[in-house]
């Protein structure tokens, strides 16, 4: 009768997971808000990690539990189990939850102000997620650094003999975890100012960190912070400690060639560009190639025709998801409407036209310029037949071509429309 019932079970499970294959994204976003209020890892595991890419392109934002909030600083390096190979600066997702317990126990009372701090807060609770990580995360390192593995340590589907090196590797990110954020935040922003104290805090103490663990440190200062990349040469060049100098050097070359070896795989980048949230691509794109100039600039680590063919295929990628983008997001909801459109699709349509020029800005950096143009132009004039469609009001017309062509266009459009008005009075 147990078995009968496992069964059934699993097979409920499959359909679920089937139908989440073919669901749309508000079904998505439903089943999503169900698991978490449920709060159940494991279910949330076998559910949502088949789906973990298109769950990218949504831009969730979730509750702010424990085990999230740990491995924030990781983010960008947690993977599949099936693409982890031991010895790679990438953690398996299944490491997390038996990872996750053990800190929570070994932190004891500690853990009551993290949980007061996070408690009904979301992913997108910067202040919460700052002030609560600057708690957890450096005492969260230590408690790694000496760790053992845990008794549900199988559950993560991983070898005993690997749970020491991993940890040691999360242990040394984890250390640095406010500095890291830190980075990341004001790089976002454009302040810079706070970068050199920032690097000065992640290199204490790193030639006492295992190879991995540095690497990566490396990568994600060179992923999410990449202005931040001179400061890692000038310490090179200038430092005394041979120990530390070594291996800053070697884990920025390794985390280099993980990096670049990754935007040459078949769709690592492209899958960036194409499957995260429109708004978030701008910034994705500016990092990419804040790393790829930054990199060409230190002489030890250049391969110019290497990073010619990343460029170009990063070229590639960003125009088609700013001409699928601005397709989906505007031109087929315009020529789709059947009457004039109301307010919260003017907004969703506002909404794309600012990430696709954010996209756009950085995006010409990088090559294509008379491509956003062309499509700039196409949008505009589209803008202007369902206006005179009477898709559109004057009003919102014209904040969409605000927003898509620039206000001087706007102004001079609403100029002539309002002489002509007076030209046929």
């Amino acid at each position: 009768m147990k078995q009968g019932a496992s069964n059934a079970a699993q097979a409920g499970v499959r359909a679920v997971r089937q139908d989440l294959r073919v669901a749309d994204d508000v079904k998505i976003k439903r089943v999503i808000a169900m698991l978490d209020d449920v709060a159940d890892p494991k279910m949330n595991r076998t559910l949502l990690d088949p789906l973990r890419l298109r769950l990218a392109s949504l831009n969730l934002v979730r509750p702010l539990r424990f085990t999230r909030l740990l491995f924030l600083p990781l983010d960008p390096l947690i993977v599949e189990p099936r693409d982890w190979k031991p010895g790679e600066p990438l953690v398996p997702r299944s490491a997390l939850a038996p990872i996750g317990a053990l800190v929570r126990a070994g932190l004891g009372g500690e853990a009551i102000f993290i949980d007061k701090t996070i408690a009904k807060q979301k992913t997108d609770a910067a202040q919460a997620i700052t002030l609560a990580g600057e708690a957890l995360w450096p005492r969260a390192g230590e408690i790694l650094s000496t760790a053992e593995a845990p008794s549900d340590w199988d559950e993560s589907g991983l070898p005993i003999k690997l749970f020491e090196p991993l940890a040691r590797a999360i242990s040394a990110v984890l250390r640095r975890g406010p500095y890291l954020r830190n980075l990341l935040r004001d790089g976002a922003v454009g302040i810079f100012e706070s970068a050199e104290q920032c690097v000065d805090g992640i290199l204490q103490g790193i030639d006492g960190e295992s190879a991995e663990g540095c690497v990566m440190i490396a990568r994600l200062i060179l992923l999410q912070s990449p202005h931040a990349a001179p400061l890692l040469r000038r310490f090179i060049a200038s430092s005394r400690d041979q120990a530390a100098k070594a291996m800053v050097r070697q884990a920025i070359d390794r985390g280099t060639e993980e990096m670049l070896s990754d935007m040459e795989s078949d769709g690592s980048l492209t899958d960036q560009i194409s499957r995260g949230a429109l708004a978030n691509v701008g910034a994705v794109v500016r990092r990419i190639a804040t790393f790829l100039r930054e990199i060409e600039e230190d002489g030890a680590t250049a391969d110019r025709p290497r990073l010619h063919a990343i460029r170009q295929k990063l070229d590639a990628a960003c125009r088609e998801r700013f001409s699928g983008g601005l397709s989906t997001g505007l031109l087929t909801p315009l020529a789709a409407a059947g009457g004039p459109m109301d307010g919260a699709g003017q907004m969703l349509m506002e909404s794309c036209g600012r990430e696709l020029r954010e996209l756009e800005t950085e995006a010409r950096k990088v090559g294509g310029a008379a491509t956003y143009d062309r499509l700039l132009m196409q949008a505009s004039e589209a803008v202007v037949e369902a206006a005179a469609a009477g898709t559109l009001t004057p009003v919102r017309k014209l904040r969409l071509i605000e927003i898509l062509a620039g206000p001087e266009v706007a102004e001079e459009l609403y100029r002539k429309e309002h002489a002509d008005g007076l030209a046929r009075s």
